[in-house]
């Protein structure tokens, strides 16, 4: 560090301190250090942010789905007239979730892949297996 710099007298006779100790280049040195601190952490906020919402998709089950090869495929007539009755007896769906499934489905005209399903709050790839198990009598692994 840089030593303090000499007294200077104003003309109305008071004296003037300069109290810095740091010279200009190392003042220099410090606003660079703080401009790479503040961009680390930025760039640390922004990774967190991303692996949350990578944590969030793969949780919801639709990430899996990025990566999946194409599942067999099913008649999805089956499941497009279902009512919400029928959804409610599969293990796993109450009535709340029933019903998304229904104005899911009449939202988009029908379901054109299983794997749609996952694209519903709270219908994980585990209660899609529960679905392909109760309409078409079979277990399958989605992933």
């Amino acid at each position: 560090m840089g030593k303090n710099r000499q007294n200077r007298s104003t003309s109305s006779g008071t004296e003037v301190v300069d109290l810095s100790v740091n010279s200009p280049e190392e003042d220099r040195t410090l606003k660079l250090r703080e401009k790479i601190f503040l961009v680390v952490i930025l760039i640390i906020v922004l990774v967190s942010i991303i692996g949350i919402f990578a944590v969030r998709i793969s949780s919801s089950g639709s990430f899996s789905l990025l990566l999946a090869e194409e599942t067999e495929q099913y008649d999805l007539s089956v499941i497009n007239s279902a009512t919400v009755d029928d959804f409610m007896e599969v293990n796993g769906i109450g009535e709340v979730r029933a019903n998304a499934i229904v104005n899911f489905r009449e939202s988009i005209g029908g379901f054109t892949d299983i794997n749609q399903l996952t694209y519903i709050d709270g219908i994980s790839d585990s209660i899609l297996e529960s679905v392909i198990e109760y309409f078409y009598g079979e277990s399958q692994e989605t992933e």
